[in-house]
């Protein structure tokens, strides 16, 4: 299969800008999506979890000294703000608002460690860079990153991406309160090597390109704002479910530093039993160009389609720490089937 590769160069890479083919029928079952629009453009999203996480401990610089106020009560990087004072806090900005509005006086934090919740009692301390009450710790209530859109719904604007889902530290899925998408250019590689999984750098736009929807095991979700100039630049492929895979040579679309959507040779080992949600065959990177710039895959290109045998069969999940040029892909129908239904 020759899929038509762009030749210009995008300046602001849009995450619907991403080729790919529209959808036979109106469906809510996986199983009724035969076409879509083939993906390979990276997209950035951001969304709030709705989950307020300590991402540090700082000291406050205080006219009698450096203090550790939140450090010194007990609180550790990685727990959870639930409540303070008894009301529940949905951002950092709140809880930073109770904590300046306290005139210094002990502030009650109720806080969860794992599955255990927990209260303390925090003296904030007053700053004297800042002039304002501090505790000393660094708040988490959102999360960013870059991802590569593997398929676009035509009907609806619906998109899946990353073939994984957005974890916590802990491994744990992160919830969704509000999410968006925006633009993405690629400004960077950091290539892959043993021991070392590489990474996409990349600047993420002003400007809001669609919304997400659900984040899942088998990737996340959303709709873009306007998916109008894909009916023209579009590539349609089929959807080929897991019966018609097999170990082989294989394409993936990805697009690196030159920002612009390429087509790199793979091959890909099914194994006895593939059953798995997410990483269900293994898929190993043969293009030379490839691997001279990535070292094979890096973070970033979670997503980008797989095709065989002129079929949309999958997307990149996972690379293999102790080798850089092996991954792992999700079959395309896992994704499909997490795909809420309002946006098939």
């Amino acid at each position: 299969m020759k899929i038509r590769k762009q030749n210009k160069i995008i300046a602001a890479l849009l995450a619907v800008m991403i080729l790919f083919a529209p959808l036979c029928v109106h469906a809510n079952g996986a199983e009724d999506i035969t076409q879509v629009y083939l993906g390979g453009m990276p997209f950035g999203v951001k969304f709030y979890t709705g989950t307020l996480i300590v991402s540090g401990i700082s000291e406050v610089d205080s006219a009698e000294g450096s203090k550790l106020p939140a450090g010194d009560a007990g609180i550790q990087e990685n727990d959870i703000i639930l409540k303070v004072n008894g009301k529940e806090m949905d951002t950092a900005e709140d809880v930073a608002k109770a904590v300046e509005d306290s005139n210094g006086e002990p502030i009650s934090f109720t806080c969860r460690r794992g599955n255990e919740e927990f209260e303390v009692s925090i003296t904030p301390v007053l700053s004297e860079s800042t002039n304002k009450y501090r505790i000393g710790i660094w708040m988490k209530d959102s999360t960013a990153g870059i991802g590569t859109v593997t398929y676009v719904i035509s009907d609806t604007g619906g998109f899946g991406g990353l073939g994984h889902g957005i974890c916590s530290s802990d491994g744990n899925l992160l919830k969704i309160e509000r999410g968006i998408v925006t633009d993405i250019s690629i400004s960077g590689i950091n290539k892959g090597a043993p021991g070392a999984p590489g990474e996409l750098h990349g600047f993420f736009s002003s400007g809001k390109t669609g919304t997400v929807t659900s984040n899942t095991e088998c990737g996340v979700f959303g709709v873009f704002s306007d998916i109008s100039h894909l009916k023209e630049t579009g590539t349609l492929i089929d959807i080929g479910k897991k019966d018609k895979i097999h170990d082989g040579e294989a394409v993936i679309r990805c697009t690196l530093d030159d920002n612009t959507i390429e087509e790199y040779t793979a091959q890909i080992i099914i194994p006895e039993n593939s059953d798995a949600q997410t990483k269900n065959f293994t898929i190993k990177i043969t293009d030379p160009k490839l691997v001279e710039k990535t070292g094979g895959i890096v973070q970033g290109m979670s997503g980008s389609p797989i095709i065989q045998d002129d079929l949309l069969v999958g997307a990149v999940t996972h690379v293999l720490v102790s080798d850089s040029t092996e991954g792992y892909g999700i079959y395309i129908e896992n994704m499909l089937g997490e795909m809420p239904d309002i946006l098939k």
